[in-house]
């Protein structure tokens, strides 16, 4: 995923409710910084990979599988 890059974040597991933000970087020391709106207020934060996950705001437009032959 590129950066910045508008997300849904989850906190712990993917089952709660969803944040929306905006991911700004990916930092080595294992945390994802964001702007979270919480409140009509946009917040950096950092959080921690390992109990954090991303998902992009807009799915992917599908792509048509293609069958490539080698000759």
């Amino acid at each position: 995923m590129e950066t910045p890059a508008d997300v849904l974040v989850y906190f712990d597991n993917i089952n709660g409710e969803a944040k929306r933000g905006r991911l700004l970087a990916v930092w080595p020391q294992g945390y994802y910084e964001v702007n979270l709106q919480l409140g009509g207020t946009l917040r950096r934060s950092l959080l921690p990979i390992s109990r954090t996950f991303i998902l992009a705001a807009e799915p992917e437009e599908a792509r048509e599988a293609v069958l490539e032959i080698e000759r």
